[in-house]
Formats: C-alpha cells, structure tokens, sequence
C-alpha cells in the first residue's frame, strides 16, 4: 500500500503564530530545508505533495519551479499561514483567490489539494469547506482527527471519505499515546524515537493509507533560535532538528509512498 508523503511549505517563522507584518525581519532560509527535500526524494524515486503558502510562491519562484520540474504535486497552504477559525469567509476566500492567480498567472497550473495551517478545520471553520468546493479543490487535507490542543475534531473519521458537500476529505494520520492523539509526522515524528515510529507508522498503513507530513525548516537545524517563544512552541519546534534528515530518509527507503491526489484517486471512497 502507498502511502502519502505531504510537505507543509513555509518558512522556518511562518508557522510559530508571528504576524506577517512581521516577516521581513527574519532571515529566509527556506531554501535549506527545501534542497535536502529534494535530494532525498530524488534519491528514493519519490513524489509528494508540496502545500504552498501564496508567499512563499510570491518570494521564492524558483524554488516553485524547481518543485513543479520535478513532478511533485501541488496543494495551496493559504497566503499568509493564519488558524482559518481566526478569519472570516470573506479573508478566506479573498486569501484562496490570490493563491489561485500566483500559481495559474506564474506556473500555468492550478492546485488539486487544500492544507489548512496548522491543521485549523474544525468545527469553527466548517464553512471554509464549502468555499474549496466552489473554487474547485479536488480534495481537503486539512482535519486533526483529535485533540491536538490547538485545534482538531475529537471522534471525527480517520479514513478518506466525501464529506457532505461532495468534497474528499483527507484527514491528518494519527494514534493514540497514553490520552494524547499523537500525528504521523511533524514535530512527532522528531519527538519519537524512530523505530518506535515506524512500528506506529506500519500498523496504520496496514489499514488505509498513512498521511505523513514535514516542514523544509524541520531539516534546517541552524535556523534561529527564538528564545522568546513560550515552551509549548518553542521546544517542539527545535527539538532533534539534527536527526531529521536522516530519518526521513530511512523513511522514505522502508515505505513507499505517492502524491495524494494518486491516494484519493485509489481509494474507494465512502
């Protein structure tokens, strides 16, 4: 069975909740984490799904172009990487417009998936899924099938099904560790050891599909320290930075995996 390897494609400071008024000030480093990537999916005769925010597309072209050459998939992660339950329909769908003009105007494709940051579909946003539908989303990959404290559905499905409105949801993979709802992917899979990981990682694949997912900055262990940061963000997000690298690459050697828009397109849908 495949599985899915999903790439969240933002910035090292794009994903810790600092405004993007406030951008500018920080280093861009993207292109660290982003080169590793592709070496190691090039190495594994890999594709994924890149999740792009609409300023990254509009900074980096041809970091785009790179990925675009390279037969990897491309899902929309939003413009400015901000909860969907912290804006309204309107910013939404004003925010999902620009991204389709960036991606169609620069690289004549459209997107096929939808990746709210930090995983913000839940039952304060349901309206956004009507929105990707009308904007003709193939696909939704955007709800925690949990707790995951700052957001997710407690009790929602975990497999690929339609939702109401017709649109393929593709919910985040995830197991329980204790009473926590624990991801397959992220800051988890730097937290866990790897082979306690993988065994996490097998027995869901034996299932349905695992949906993994990785950040560029999780491969750039030199990217700065913010020691302002509160403890709940900051040490998930610098904790093992240095070991990534290589377990994403053990990773990629003992699963194999495709772009999610090949998973739902195999998938029996219920």
């Amino acid at each position: 069975m495949k599985n899915a390897f999903t790439i969240d494609f933002e910035d090292w400071y794009q994903g810790i909740t600092i405004p993007i008024s406030k951008w500018n000030q920080y280093e861009k480093r993207i292109h660290v984490g982003h080169e590793k990537l592709l070496k190691l999916l090039q190495k594994n005769k890999t594709k994924a799904t890149y999740f792009l925010l609409g300023k990254v597309i509009e900074e980096h072209p041809d970091i785009i172009k790179e990925i675009i050459a390279e037969g990897h998939e491309i899902g929309c992660h939003t413009y400015q990487h901000k909860e969907l339950y912290n804006m309204t329909p309107e910013t939404f769908k004003e925010e999902i417009t620009r991204c389709k003009e960036l991606i169609n105007e620069q690289f004549n494709i459209d997107y096929t998936g939808f990746r709210a940051p930090y995983f913000s579909l839940d039952e304060r946003s349901w309206w956004a899924l009507d929105i990707l539908k009308e904007a003709g989303f193939e696909y939704d990959s955007s709800i925690y099938p949990g707790d995951n404290k700052r957001t997710g559905i407690k009790g929602f499905r975990k497999d690929i099904h339609f939702l109401e409105n017709g649109l393929p949801e593709v919910p985040l993979s995830n197991f329980k560790l204790l009473k926590f709802d624990v991801g397959l992917g992220g800051a988890y899979f730097r937290i866990l050891p790897y082979l306690y990981f993988k065994q996490k990682f097998k027995a869901a694949a034996k299932n349905a599909p695992v949906i993994f997912y990785i950040h560029p900055w999780e491969l750039d262990p030199e990217h700065p320290f913010l020691p302002e940061l509160s403890k709940r963000i900051r040490y998930p997000h610098y904790f093992n930075l240095k070991r990534t690298e290589s377990k994403i690459d053990r990773l990629l050697q003992q699963f194999e995996f495709a772009p999610l828009s090949e998973i739902v397109a195999n998938t029996q849908l219920g």
